[in-house]
């Protein structure tokens, strides 16, 4: 902003001064021009003596000399000034044409109220996830029931997607669950450039980012990792629902009216009830599913378990939007190889096209959860401003650490029959 103002006063001093000596220079031929006096050789300039050689080699030279010295030093100074500035400018513009996009994105994510298009009432105005109310039919079409669905937090996306998979998912939405298709080309509202104000917008609110910088993919990873500790640490000192829930209605069952008024559910002893997750990795494929943390983002239940995303979950891995894991162990054969195998695949996610496994062929929609995908430019989406960006390192992890995929990964290695 500094180099900005500092060159536009020199620009301004500059046309000032410019428009000075054309005032002056006007003036002074208007206080020499002469009234029509009826003569010809008063009034035109070829038939008029001129000043004599004496005259025109004297201060008439010098002065005209120094006119365009002056004029000279104006333009080898202000030019040279003027060029030292324009890197300047150039990222200063760059900059402001950032802000124009992450602003226009806000104003797009904004809820209904506000004139967005409500991306903040389902994945909450911070983008750490929420809920919305979602009708569930049949193959027909037909009515079935009315839901409360989970909506992830979009606070980490960048950590498991490419810019290109969340303009895909953006573009055509997600088949059977509240998230419409937004883009033009799936008959959304919005046009390319729309799609980017959006996901330039989102990136800004991802986990450490800071709004105008490059996102520290290093930072945010951290930050995922170390609140993936604490909530499995929360999650891991729950007991069985069901069992205290009845050991809470036992608890209820003589008191009077004004005991249960005073009565703390925390005060029934629930410790020999069994714990709900039964290992760190069940915890993890589940993560979110009992109290909504982050929308239910980091949890593989959200696309491989039917009804988990509305509290209504089947049986884990049984299969949803995502295949069900059922046969991982045909997929992934070996205890030692098939197991490394699987463990690659989940951290990197799939390729389109890409073989993985014994038998499977991505499709590019599995994102990686322990490396952070790399940002490339892609001259189809018409994106601009975009700095590409390596994928991270495995050491840094990505949502996840390398550890807590392979409690999922060893987890879902049960699932086989």
């Amino acid at each position: 902003m500094l180099v900005a103002t500092t060159q536009t006063s020199i620009g301004t001093i500059i046309l000032l001064v410019a428009v000075a000596i054309a005032v002056v220079y006007a003036f002074v031929n208007i206080r020499q021009g002469r009234a029509e006096v009826g003569s010809e050789i008063e009034l035109a300039p070829n038939r008029k003596p001129y000043l004599s050689d004496e005259e025109l080699e004297g201060r008439k030279l010098d002065r005209t000399l120094s006119y365009g010295l002056l004029g000279l030093i104006v333009l080898g100074v202000g030019l040279p000034l003027y060029w030292l500035g324009e890197p300047g400018r150039q990222e200063n513009a760059e900059g402001n044409i950032a802000r124009q996009f992450r602003d226009r994105g806000a104003d797009m994510y904004a809820t209904t109220e506000e004139g967005g298009f409500n991306c903040a009432f389902c994945h909450g105005p911070d983008g750490g996830g929420a809920s919305t109310p979602y009708t569930i039919t049949d193959a027909e079409g037909r009515f079935v029931k009315e839901v409360q669905w989970q909506g992830p937090a979009l606070n980490t996306i960048f950590l498991r997607h490419t810019r290109d998979e969340i303009r895909y998912i953006l573009e055509y939405g997600r088949l059977h669950t509240p998230m419409p298709a937004w883009g033009a080309a799936g008959g959304g509202p919005l046009t390319e450039q729309q799609l980017q104000n959006l996901i330039d917008y989102m990136e800004s609110f991802q986990l450490g980012a800071t709004p105008g910088e490059e996102l520290d993919i290093v930072e945010a990873s951290r930050l995922s990792q170390e609140q993936v500790d604490e909530q499995l640490a929360v999650m891991m000192e729950r007991k069985d629902p069901t069992c205290v829930a009845a050991r809470t209605e036992a608890a209820q069952a003589d008191l009077t009216e004004e005991e249960l008024a005073d009565f703390d559910p925390e005060s029934v002893d629930t410790d020999d009830c069994p714990d709900m997750w039964k290992s760190e990795g069940e915890a993890l494929f589940n993560m979110g599913y009992d109290d909504g943390f982050a929308g239910g983002a980091y949890a593989c239940g959200r696309c491989h378990t039917p009804g988990w995303s509305y509290g209504e979950k089947g049986e884990d891995g049984a299969g949803a939007m995502g295949p069900p894991l059922t046969g991982v162990l045909t997929q992934f054969p070996g205890e030692t190889l098939g197991r490394q195998q699987q463990i690659d695949f989940v951290c990197q996610g799939s390729t389109d096209g890409a073989r993985y496994g014994q038998y499977g062929q991505g499709s590019g929609k599995m994102p990686g959860f322990c490396v952070v995908p790399e940002v490339r430019l892609n001259p189809d989406n018409g994106e601009v401003g975009i700095t590409p960006r390596d994928a991270g390192l495995p050491e840094h992890g990505g949502m996840f650490s390398q550890e807590q995929v392979e409690a999922i990964v060893d987890y879902t290695r049960s699932f086989a029959r």
